[in-house]
């Protein structure tokens, strides 16, 4: 029943509404609405499924390469199991009791070896660490202390816990005799006494240049903006397209190992979403190989082919919705025409009286038409008599200003020719007295300027305590602690003295004796310019503190509005509700202002 009365209510509404707004609830019913509505479902049908297929296909990408290194790095893990196949080479490694020349000829089997397994593809060299007491130990090439090794390294530790079996160790630069250094990396392994197994009697490294895998990613070809590397399990890059950044931390969160260490392979983003991962796991080491690449790259096509399904879906509703629109208009027309042409013809007719609201007018959308063409007469008569007593202010203000230009030149003339007399009659008290007050007049008014630089206000506040001191023979200091790099901040102008005359009038001259100081500093916190004035005057109750920076009222103080009008220049200034003045006081115990401006 409910539902009913509703619907019944809605189309009495829509009957009385205009023909704008009908055609609007008509364009939403028919053709926005259906239209969002299946865009939507093919959007959720289309974008996974295409995601999911690029995805897939990346991965095959990655499965390739990863199976090219795979067997790179076999090829190489064959080399060294063939050396440890050898069935002397315990025999030549524990033979450190034997003479000398029983270990050179051990030392040129082992040599041979060694040389006929780095012809294998790929192989940079094969490096046995040994028994430090044999002869060949420090060879250097080949052949190399076990007292070399650093035990307390990550990838030593790791080795021992492989318990023989071959530990790929991530790129690192090795130096070789006889050739300059390279990035490698190596599979290394250690080697037991077979009579005696806990005993190790030496360290097998096979040694690969890192830049065989950077030729196997630089193949990989996902997107224009990718990223392609091998990280190992700790985080250390094994291979990227930086060779600066081999063997530092890979831009990998540790939320995203985690997501590495999870399964063989698989896709992942970031916290954002703007970045997707896909990695595949290497086996037999600890290493994978990750796919970075931007978001909109990977769901890129089923973006597209969601806009064309949109438009293609809004254009046909829309052509649909344009064929009825242009019957219900055709079918309107003739009695608009009438309408307006009886109303150009009362217009011309009569003018705009006719359109004062005193006639009745006829319903729907040229009755506002009407009713808006007497407001436009009548805002045009408002303007005009506007414009003319804006033109009649516009020349009062531009006597002011030229009478405003006038005076100062004149004050300063005057000013200059009492302080040349008075120094001809060797008055010097009044002659400083003169010069300040020249100066205080020339900064207050700066060449109409509303901002000066903290210099520029310092030597205001200098020239007002000089002249404040002179005149009332009082002992006020003024100690002015500022760093020269910020005597170039700008700020409002006469936004400190208000605040030191305050200081002046409201606080030190209440004491007995009128003696004090009042000490100014400033520096800068971030992006803001902070200067705290204090007094040592008589303070002031919380009570007052809370009534100094409310909006001026005609029994405000004047020190009141002094301090609200600066906190207010300050705010507008900076454009920072942060920015202002803020107070602190205690009867007997000073004032502190603090001034924040934002540079």
């Amino acid at each position: 029943m409910n539902g009913w009365r509703w619907l019944k209510g809605y189309l009495r509404a829509y009957s009385g509404a205009s023909i704008t707004k009908k055609a609007i609830a008509i364009y939403i019913v028919v053709v926005l609405v259906p239209g969002c509505l299946l865009f939507l479902l093919y959007f959720q049908q289309t974008s996974g499924i295409i995601e999911r297929e690029m995805s897939d296909s990346m991965l095959q990408t990655l499965n390739q390469a990863e199976y090219n290194i795979s067997n790179g790095l076999d090829n190489v893990a064959s080399v060294s199991d063939s050396v440890i196949a050898n069935q002397g080479i315990a025999q030549y490694l524990s033979g450190s009791t034997k003479p000398a020349y029983e270990q050179f000829e051990d030392f040129q089997e082992l040599e041979k070896l060694l040389v006929s397994l780095e012809r294998n593809r790929g192989i940079h060299r094969i490096r046995l660490f040994v028994d430090p007491r044999l002869t060949y130990s420090r060879e250097d090439i080949h052949f190399f202390s076990l007292q070399d090794l650093d035990r307390e390294a990550a990838w030593y530790r790791n080795m021992i816990s492989r318990n023989g079996g071959n530990y790929w160790r991530g790129t690192y630069l090795q130096p070789y005799l006889g050739e300059s250094d390279a990035k490698v990396i190596s599979a290394v392994r250690m080697l037991h006494d077979p009579l005696h197994y806990e005993s190790v009697i030496g360290v097998l490294s096979v040694d690969v240049k890192v830049s065989m895998i950077q030729e196997i990613l630089s193949r990989v070809s996902l997107s224009s903006s990718q990223e392609v590397f091998v990280v190992d399990d700790d985080r250390r890059l094994v291979s990227h397209q930086d060779a600066a950044r081999l063997g530092q931390p890979a831009d990998l969160t540790a939320a995203q190992m985690e997501q590495l260490a999870k399964s063989k392979e698989g896709s992942f983003r970031d916290d954002q979403g703007t970045t997707s991962f896909l990695y595949r796991r290497i086996p037999n080491t600890d290493w994978s190989i990750v796919a970075k690449l931007p978001t909109s790259e990977l769901s890129g096509k089923s973006v597209v082919l969601t806009k064309v399904s949109a438009v293609l879906l809004l254009g046909i509703g829309s052509i649909v919705f344009i064929f009825f629109l242009v019957l219900a208009f055709a079918a309107a027309a003739e009695s608009l025409a009438k309408r307006v042409r009886d109303m150009n013809r009362t217009l011309k007719a009569e003018g705009s009286a006719h359109f004062d609201g005193s006639l009745p007018k006829p319903k729907g959308d040229l009755r506002q038409l009407e009713s808006a063409i007497s407001r436009m007469v009548q805002t045009v008569h408002d303007l005009t008599a506007e414009s003319y007593r804006s033109k009649l202010h516009e020349r009062d203000a531009q006597l002011k200003a030229l009478q405003a230009q006038v005076d100062p030149h004149f004050l300063y003339n005057t000013l200059d020719s009492m302080n040349w007399m008075a120094i001809r009659r060797g008055a010097d008290e009044i002659s400083d007295l003169i010069e300040a007050l020249s100066t205080y007049f020339r900064l207050s008014l700066n060449k109409g300027s509303d901002v000066v630089t903290l210099a520029e206000e310092l030597q205001l506040i200098r020239s007002y305590m000089h002249i404040h001191n002179t005149r009332d023979d009082s002992g006020i200091e003024l100690f002015c602690e500022v760093e020269e790099t910020l005597l170039s901040c700008r700020l409002p102008k006469l936004t400190l003295q208000p605040i030191v005359e305050n200081a002046v009038l409201h606080g030190i001259h209440m004491k007995r004796p009128k003696r004090g100081t009042i000490d100014i500093s400033a520096k800068l916190e971030g992006p803001w310019l902070t200067i705290e004035i204090r007094d040592d005057g008589v303070g002031m109750t919380p009570e007052r503190l809370a009534q100094l920076l409310e909006p001026p009222s005609p029994d405000n103080k004047v020190e009141s509005y002094g301090l609200y009008n600066v906190h207010e220049r300050l705010r507008l200034f900076s454009r920072d509700n942060g920015a202002g003045v803020t107070l602190t006081s205690k009867p007997g115990s000073g004032t502190n202002v603090l001034l924040k401006i934002k540079i």
